[in-house]
């Protein structure tokens, strides 16, 4: 038997895993173009230049993410696909800041919705590496959607104390967490 005929997602073990990575890849590739489009929206239309980097950031890393994913897949002589990804209408989605960080959320809520079943579908002692693998990506997503929750906390706290706050404050407060991460 030859090695693609053993390990593919066509035959026995790996059937059952396809669908499941797909999302996974499905998941960095819309939190990509869906982050990206945002990005363009906090800059042009919201002026924050320094969130609108934070946000890119995040549209980038999820890129890093999907190749991360697609070497564990390889790992195992697995190819990995590429689902293709909506247009974002952004018009719809993001109003304000509040709408783009409510937006953002839920990129991020997904992606370990479809992490968690990924883990789901390898938590057993044949594919343990790749279950194991699945819950380093679920605490790396874990940990941006927090920081994505903080930084909204803050526009909220900076724009809700009786106008002593401003849009323009809390990019500010943007460029010092970009100069923590060495900008």
């Amino acid at each position: 038997m030859k090695l693609k005929e053993k390990y593919n997602f066509d035959v026995e073990p790996f059937k059952g895993l396809r669908d499941a990575a797909r999302a996974v890849s499905k998941a960095y590739l819309d939190g990509n173009r869906f982050l990206d489009a945002a990005k363009e929206y906090v800059y042009i239309e919201q002026s924050l230049k320094f969130c609108s980097e934070i946000v890119h950031r995040q549209a980038h890393k999820f890129l890093q993410l999907l190749d991360d994913f697609g070497d564990m897949l390889h790992e195992n002589h697995l190819m990995q696909e590429y689902p293709e990804t909506p247009e974002l209408n952004w018009r719809e989605e993001l109003k304000d800041m509040d709408g783009v960080f409510e937006f953002i959320t839920r990129v991020l809520d997904n992606v370990q919705e479809v992490l968690e079943a990924f883990h789901g579908a390898t938590d057993n002692a044949q594919f343990r590496a790749m279950a194991l693998y699945a819950e380093e990506l679920m605490l790396t997503n874990s940990r941006d959607r927090t920081k994505f929750l903080e930084m909204w906390a803050i526009y909220d706290q900076l724009n809700e104390q009786g106008g002593a706050g401003s849009p323009t404050s809390f990019d500010g407060w943007c460029e010092k967490q970009l100069e923590g991460e060495g900008k």
